[in-house]
């Protein structure tokens, strides 16, 4: 569901819902709503959104199918801490910009 992506999204990124929302050019309370699945952004707002977290449009609409990464990274999510998380996400970060680094 859209709302519960958006939410994901910014919550795995430690943002405010006012930053996503000044963002993408949209009052707290109208992100808020996309959040509560209360209203749905317009096509130019949807993109904004996928364009600030780096993902696809399916990806947000789960237009996509689900991949063995997906699955795995929601068990993962299931049986972590939110410390034991947080270290996860550290550790992927690191390995994307050595990646980004050796090229």
């Amino acid at each position: 569901m859209l709302s519960n992506k958006m939410k994901y999204l910014r919550e795995r990124n430690n943002l405010y819902q006012k930053d996503i929302a000044a963002k993408v050019g949209v009052a707290r309370t109208t992100y808020a709503m996309y959040e509560q699945g209360k209203r749905e952004p317009d096509f130019e707002t949807l993109k904004k959104i996928a364009n600030y977290f780096d993902v696809s449009i399916d990806y947000l609409l789960d237009n996509e199918p689900p991949t063995e990464s997906n699955s795995l990274v929601a068990n993962i999510e299931d049986d972590l801490t939110p410390e034991q998380k947080e270290e996860v996400y550290k550790y992927i970060e690191a390995i994307k910009i050595r990646d980004r680094n050796t090229r």
